[in-house]
């Protein structure tokens, strides 16, 4: 956490300093006045037991904030538009051989946006309503959308979009970001979201997320852990083991629709749905060792995590 710090700047001008090096500095500064006073080619940082001097850049060197052109502008509750981001962002791909899944996708149709997040094992999605009539797409690198969403935690009002071919652009609160958007076609990935719901699991998100836990524990590698569905004993065995580790089961008590099934999932991806999104019960589709599972957080029908099975 900063250092809540009271400053004195006495410059004439503006210099450029390293984000880093600046950020760095700041978080260590004691809590007492603080001096910074800018010469020719450094800064000096001064309080009454410290001092340090830091090499600068003249500010004209500093890139210009880009305006944006020919922009939509679309209104959106910050509160929903930060939801819909925390809740998807998280499954982007971090590979830089398929820039069009590394960022976030944002569709706006008739009054409502869709984002989209997945990096081809598994996805998620969120609907949430905005004021705007515009059929367009656009793909956010994962980092701005991280940056977005910290933006969007200071404020509970509404706020705007300005959406162009190439940028997107938002001020919050007296902070402006501009970003690219990545050029390219997002995958078609509505085809892979299955028609039918197969056995329904309706298991409480603080029971799953111990599990998941302990489970954690002894599974190493791909990170898999064996879901088996009971229908009779209504209740789902989540088993995991590693040679040279052990071995972990763990009963869990839920309500099962459906016939007994059995799945192979990554425990990190379910271990991330549950700590990026508010605690809910889950109902938990599954239709056989092979097809998508399917999570939805009850009281929340604007939202979809799927996982692909992991084939042994």
């Amino acid at each position: 956490m900063s250092t809540l710090v009271r400053c004195k700047i006495e410059t004439e001008g503006g210099v450029c300093i390293a984000a880093k090096v600046l950020l760095d500095l700041v978080n260590n500064l004691p809590n007492e006045n603080i001096t910074i006073e800018v010469g020719e080619v450094e800064t000096s940082v001064t309080t009454d037991r410290y001092q340090t001097k830091i090499k600068h850049l003249p500010v004209e060197d500093f890139p210009l904030i880009p305006a944006i052109e020919d922009a939509s502008v679309i209104s959106i509750s910050s509160a929903d538009l930060k939801e819909a981001l925390d809740s998807t962002a998280f499954s982007a791909s971090t590979t830089e051989t398929q820039p069009e899944i590394s960022g976030i996708s944002l569709k706006f149709e008739d009054g409502k946006v869709i984002t989209t997040a997945t990096d081809r094992y598994r996805l998620a999605e969120m609907s949430v309503g905005v004021q705007t009539q515009a059929g367009r797409s656009v793909i956010v690198p994962q980092r701005s959308i991280l940056e977005l969403s910290r933006m969007l935690g200071a404020t509970s009002d509404q706020v705007q979009l300005n959406i162009s071919s190439t940028q997107l652009a938002i001020a919050v609160n007296g902070t402006y970001l501009v970003t690219r958007l990545i050029d390219g076609q997002y995958p078609e990935y509505s085809q892979i979201i299955p028609v039918e719901t197969g056995t329904i699991v309706t298991v409480q998100h603080s029971d799953l997320l111990s599990a998941l836990k302990t489970s954690g524990i002894f599974s190493r590698g791909a990170g898999s852990v064996t879901m088996v569905v009971d229908s009779e004993k209504q209740s789902v065995q989540m088993m995991s083991a590693s040679t040279g580790v052990g071995e972990s089961s763990i009963d869990i008590p839920c309500q099962i629709s459906g016939s007994s099934a059995s799945v192979i999932l990554n425990y990190r991806y379910m271990l991330d749905l549950l700590t990026n999104t508010q605690p809910a019960n889950l109902d938990i589709s599954i239709i056989d060792d092979t097809s998508p599972v399917v999570f939805r957080p009850q009281g929340r029908p604007n939202y979809l995590y799927l996982i692909m099975p992991i084939r042994l």
